[in-house]
């Protein structure tokens, strides 16, 4: 069989890369189009009804009301979707990361408690501090909570669990929910990519995943249908001179 010059081959992976990068940005103009689409037919309607002439005051409020919520999506997407393009570097201090756990726990109590989802902490007290953005790391642990708290609708057990090894500073979230399958496994932390069909814009692994890039660390997940997930969220360890 005859081989292709080398500088065809070249080539052929450029144009390669090129058709994979058109590809994932038809996925998120379509992932973008598509979660915009939804509120803004919505506030049509309210706008339509309204001006109707057809309701009466206190139903024009319910109507003003929703169309004011669905304008409140829009904005609130669009911000994530700026923060995930924003390329700022996050401000560093020294932080706590237990700390930083128990703030978030308390954040999600409400909604844990109200699911039945017990919870389990094993937290490392010999932990060293971590440089992170505070207001950044603590959006992350609160998403990466509520997501396993909404695996769980009838109930089940949230593991917490932090640690450190020779490199990183730890954070595991375990959950007993439905698992993910093999098939989007691999695509949980697109933007705009959801297993929350209606209620999730499929932004929030997406921007949680570029926060803890940002501080040079990363989240991993293991997962298994019918058992349950484990999110890993690391940060790097701090060296002796840092």
């Amino acid at each position: 069989m005859a081989k292709l010059p080398k500088g065809s081959l070249e080539g052929l992976s450029e144009d390669l890369e090129q058709a994979q990068n058109w590809i994932v940005c038809a996925r998120l103009v379509t992932g973008l189009v598509h979660e915009i689409n939804n509120p803004l037919d919505g506030i049509i309607n309210c706008i339509r009804t309204v001006r109707s002439g057809k309701l009466g005051p206190a139903r024009e409020q319910e109507y003003l009301a929703m169309a004011e919520q669905e304008l409140f999506r829009v904005t609130t997407l669009t911000r994530r979707l700026l923060g995930l393009a924003r390329d700022n570097p996050p401000t560093l201090a020294n932080a706590n990361l237990n700390e930083m756990v128990e703030k978030s726990l308390f954040f999600v109590d409400y909604r844990r408690t109200q699911s039945g989802v017990k919870l389990r902490r094993s937290l490392d007290s010999n932990l060293p501090a971590v440089k992170a953005d505070q207001t950044s790391i603590l959006q992350v642990i609160v998403n990466l909570f509520q997501n396993a708290i909404e695996s769980m609708p009838d109930g089940g057990t949230l593991t917490v669990k932090t640690e450190v090894d020779a490199e990183w500073v730890k954070l595991s979230v375990s959950d007993t929910g439905s698992g993910i399958s093999a098939e989007n496994l691999g695509r949980i932390f697109y933007p705009f990519f959801t297993t929350k069909p209606g209620t999730g814009t499929g932004l929030g692994l997406a921007i949680s995943q570029s926060v803890a890039e940002q501080h040079q660390g990363g989240i991993t997940v293991r997962s298994a249908v019918g058992k349950g997930s484990t999110f890993t969220l690391r940060l790097p360890r701090p060296t002796a001179k840092g």
